[in-house]
């Protein structure tokens, strides 16, 4: 059996909701698709699309903040 393929974009949304960026994915399914998408979520929010239809959203990773033992 031929497993089929489905094209996929992960867009790079700022604080203010505009998209500045777009990556295109090629996954098996949505759930490897929401994986990858997922990872890219480290430094902006990113909303996952296949053709007109929006698979998921993933919000900016909140940072570490690595607090200093006092000496």
């Amino acid at each position: 059996m031929i497993q089929s393929i489905k094209h996929y974009r992960a867009f790079q949304v700022d604080p203010d909701g505009h998209v500045f960026g777009c990556i295109n994915l090629v996954c098996a399914d949505d759930d490897e698709a929401k994986r990858q998408a997922a990872s890219f979520a480290q430094d902006h929010r990113i909303e996952l699309w296949r053709l007109d239809m929006r698979i998921a959203q993933f919000d900016q990773a909140p940072a570490i903040v690595h607090e200093q033992a006092a000496s």
